[in-house]
């Protein structure tokens, strides 16, 4: 078969097309050596194929009888770039071929008045005017754009091929004017927690909405306002600064002194005030074993001052043990330390010390729930050292009554062991047992029972031996 090659009448150029169809029409009739295929596929799926510049239907598509020899495998689809391939295809050979089809995208020149405005696309934001965008698929747009001083604009585009696009967008002012003075000048200006300058100050553009506007000097106290600002509106404002109290910072050697300002209890060193009023103060301190000290100290307005006791030792001590642990210490009404056990065991607590002024007689009460309470009188020299073992009375309470064949017993039950016996306290300190066998009856005992008149009285006592609270 002999193919004539033609030049047309307009330019003389070759239709190699109609050599493709003659090879596709030799191929599709059976002619040739041993026939092959093309097993074309496209992403995304639906290309419209094209072998040697003829249509060949959609992909994913298989081409069989295909004679040996090299092919044009084209792919086309709408919105996308069209996509070529050569391949040569061998003698009965089931040759694959897969492209990937790249998205066409549009230019979008984007511009604004004023510039510097943010632009936002389907929730992402592209940058800052002027732009220019050239990653959009095409199709139809909607333009977010957004500044801090204007009020925000949406505008539409539509990208319809790689022939560029232009929107413009003319931006609202968003902003008022601030003209901030006060008394004294010299004062910090913030709105909502930014530093925009320092008074005397005019501020153009000022967000329009809710603001809270802070005026600050060293020294006295902010002024605050929250204003509602409207857009291209002008304000004022001229804050009156009142000064800040003084401050006092009281040191002691040794620390945990207490602190008496112009008769008033109002701390322990060290100790920091900042609410003092300006003019003269009476600074007095105390700590127990020490003597009192005091000074008076005139205050500046608006100053932090400080001021040191280096206190003087007027006691001895009391090296106190205690016969249970937990117990209630006061030194003349007041409550000064309550007794910790010693290696765990209650009924012993460790030495507790306490400083008492030399020279003098101390009043030590001893409270502890559950027993007698105690007092005793205490005096020691300078740094003497006096000790004392204290056993407090347990108040002995009935709580069981235990009925055998011959008697009723009435005591404080302690224990029953394995086979039944019981063991109790009849007495303070008299221990006695029964086996069950002679039991016939145990019942509870309370304290609004007659056999505990006593027990009641001596805890009424230790109620009442409680100092007051001071």
């Amino acid at each position: 078969m002999r193919t004539t090659i033609k030049r047309s009448h307009t330019g003389g150029r070759v239709v190699w097309s109609l050599i493709m169809c003659s090879a596709v029409a030799l191929l599709a009739s059976g002619c040739g050596p041993g026939k092959g295929s093309l097993s074309v596929s496209s992403e995304p799926s639906g290309a419209h194929v094209s072998i040697n510049g003829s249509e060949q239907g959609t992909a994913p598509v298989k081409l069989p009888g295909l004679v040996p020899g090299e092919y044009v495998v084209e792919l086309r689809k709408e919105g996308y770039d069209p996509a070529y391939k050569s391949v040569a295809l061998l003698e009965k050979q089931d040759l694959a071929v897969d492209l990937t089809l790249r998205q066409t995208t549009g230019l979008l020149l984007v511009e604004s008045f004023p510039e510097g405005v943010d632009v936002v696309i389907d929730g992402v934001s592209k940058g800052n005017t002027p732009l220019l965008i050239s990653d959009l698929p095409l199709g139809s747009y909607k333009l977010e754009f957004r500044s801090p001083t204007h009020l925000p604009r949406t505008l539409s585009a539509e990208l319809v091929d790689r022939k560029p696009v232009r929107v413009v967008a003319d931006l609202v002012s968003n902003t008022a004017k601030l003209v901030v003075t006060s008394d004294p000048a010299g004062a910090e200006i913030r709105i909502n927690g930014i530093a925009v300058g320092v008074t005397p100050a005019t501020l153009e553009d000022v967000i329009s909405g809710e603001s809270d506007i802070k005026v600050w000097k060293q020294g006295y106290a902010p002024f605050t306002q929250r204003m509602t600002l409207e857009a291209t509106q002008s304000y004022r404002i001229n804050p009156e600064l009142a000064a800040l109290p003084s401050g006092l910072t009281v040191i002691s050697q040794p620390e945990g002194a207490e602190v008496v300002i112009d008769h008033t209890r109002v701390g322990t060193t060290p100790l920091t005030l900042d609410n003092l009023k300006e003019g003269s103060h009476q600074i007095a301190v105390s700590l127990a074993g020490y003597e009192t000290a005091s000074k008076t100290l005139y205050l500046e307005p608006d100053f932090k001052d400080s001021i040191d006791f280096s206190l003087v030792k007027n006691s001895g001590s009391l090296m106190l043990v205690t016969e249970p642990a937990h117990v209630q210490v006061y030194v003349d009404g007041i409550l000064r330390a309550t007794t910790q056990p010693k290696g765990g065991a209650e009924t012993l607590s460790k030495p507790e010390e306490m400083l008492l002024q030399y020279g003098i007689d101390h009043n030590i009460q001893l409270v502890c729930e559950g027993y007698v309470s105690s007092t005793l009188s205490v005096s020691t020299e300078l740094d003497e050292v006096v000790t004392r073992h204290e056993i407090l009375k347990r108040i002995f309470i009935y709580d069981t009554q235990i009925t055998t064949d011959t008697d009723v017993i009435k005591c404080r039950l302690e224990y029953e062991l394995p086979n039944g016996t019981l063991y109790y306290e009849v007495r303070p300190g008299i221990f006695d047992s029964r086996p069950k066998s002679v039991i016939r009856n145990v019942e509870p005992i309370t304290l609004s029972d007659e056999s505990n008149l006593d027990a009641r009285r001596l805890m009424e006592m230790n109620k009442q031996a409680v100092p007051a609270e001071r």
